[in-house]
């Protein structure tokens, strides 16, 4: 049996959650007119996540993405390249601020074990399509360098 995981953002309720349905583009695609759409696409749910008023983060920020999919659709890091880049201007001042971020494949179709999910997580599951749950917190101030 596999151990519990005791992961920093399974304990923290992030600052800003929220999923985009569809198949995500890597940064590596040739199709540069549906990247551009992607981007568009991603931006669009994370403005639609945010509280009126607000302004992107100014200090350090750690980004956690990860696809639930039926299969692994790119290299992990191609893909977060591009949130990044569309996050930019919403969710922080520029990307150079993300100070920590991961990128997960999770097998939509496979039985799987949720540990305290919130009702976005839950409610995108429940779609049975493939997404990206996005998740943003802001950086804590004391370095943890282990």
């Amino acid at each position: 049996m596999a151990p519990e995981r005791d992961r920093p953002d399974d304990r923290r309720r992030p600052d800003v959650e929220f999923c985009v349905h569809g198949r995500p583009l890597s940064a590596r695609t040739r199709r540069r007119g549906s990247l551009a759409a992607w981007r568009q696409q991603v931006r669009a749910v994370a403005l639609a996540a945010l509280p009126d008023g607000h302004a992107p983060y100014a200090v350090a920020v750690e980004l956690r993405i990860t696809l639930y999919a039926p299969r692994p659709v790119a290299d992990m890091d191609n893909l977060i390249k591009p949130v990044q880049d569309a996050l930019q201007g919403i969710l922080y001042e520029d990307d150079r601020m993300v100070k920590d971020v991961s990128g997960n494949w999770r097998n939509i179709d496979a039985p799987f074990r949720l540990h305290a999910a919130s009702d976005v997580l839950v409610i995108a599951l429940g779609s049975r399509r493939q997404f990206m749950h996005i998740r943003l917190w802001v950086a804590p101030v004391d370095e943890d360098l282990g």
